[in-house]
């Protein structure tokens, strides 16, 4: 099992020796402590190519945007994931929590998982051979 925070403002999963979130910089002095199973790696291909994951108990999947200075955990731009191919720069987000789900970010043009498409902000679980659709990209999750 692995101690963590949960942000106070983000909501989102730090290391329980964070003192502020790494995503959003609120501080984590107040935030209790839990366990949470231990961090796997989850394996995703696109076109039969694993892609490079850091290892984080939450991954942002979008497009980079230069202007702004903003690079998701997953950039899909190199990867044909354009805005005209419907990837937005805060799309999705894969979240570990002893399993990894999903959850569209209010995306423009959504996530569907097996041709599903998910609701915004509702986390779905990820089985072993499901595909994601992310704008006109599609993704496999295999564990």
């Amino acid at each position: 099992m692995a101690q963590v925070k949960a942000c106070p403002d983000c909501e989102r999963r730090n290391a329980a020796d964070n003192t502020v979130c790494q995503f959003c910089g609120m501080t984590l002095e107040q935030a209790p402590i839990f366990d949470a199973p231990d961090l796997a790696l989850p394996k995703i291909t696109i076109n039969d190519r694993v892609l490079k994951l850091p290892l984080q108990v939450e991954l942002v999947i979008g497009r980079a945007d230069a202007p702004s200075g903003w690079i998701p955990d997953v950039d899909l731009l190199p990867l044909g994931g354009t805005a005209g191919a419907g990837v937005s720069r805060r799309h999705a987000r894969l979240v570990w929590y002893g399993h990894w789900q999903i959850q569209d970010l209010g995306s423009a043009n959504g996530t569907f998982v097996d041709r599903h498409r998910l609701a915004p902000d509702m986390p779905q679980d990820l089985k072993p051979g499901a595909v994601i659709q992310i704008g006109r990209l599609y993704l496999v999750y295999h564990g």
